[in-house]
């Protein structure tokens, strides 16, 4: 359990500071708009909507293509072409979003 510190305060509970630290990962990952993200987590978002006055749209816009593509291809060990991921990345910022957070793998990204 965090402790303070960088990351975390004793007042915040665990949950909650391992959902900030899961947003965090994301945003420093992919280099995303974190406001952005959050806002979109915290609405009552789902596959129907997630892109309603198109904030899942202006979400994307602010991946570093660069990130994404070192992430997943650091992931998958093999090139992959810019197409697939972005293909890649929508589908993981939208499951990220719709089930409120998770953790990504980064042993494989070092």
């Amino acid at each position: 359990m965090n402790q303070g510190g960088a990351g975390g305060s004793d007042n915040v509970p665990y949950e909650i500071d391992g959902y900030l630290t899961e947003i965090d990962s994301i945003t420093q990952l992919f280099g995303l708009d974190k406001s952005k993200l959050s806002t979109l987590i915290n609405t009552n978002i789902t596959a129907a909507n997630i892109n309603e006055y198109g904030r899942f749209d202006e979400l994307k816009a602010t991946v570093d293509k660069q990130k994404a593509k070192a992430y997943f291809e650091s992931l998958e060990g093999i090139s992959i072409p810019p197409f697939k991921v972005n293909i890649k990345t929508a589908n993981l910022l939208q499951k990220f979003i719709i089930e409120g957070g998770f953790e990504l793998g980064f042993s494989e990204c070092s």
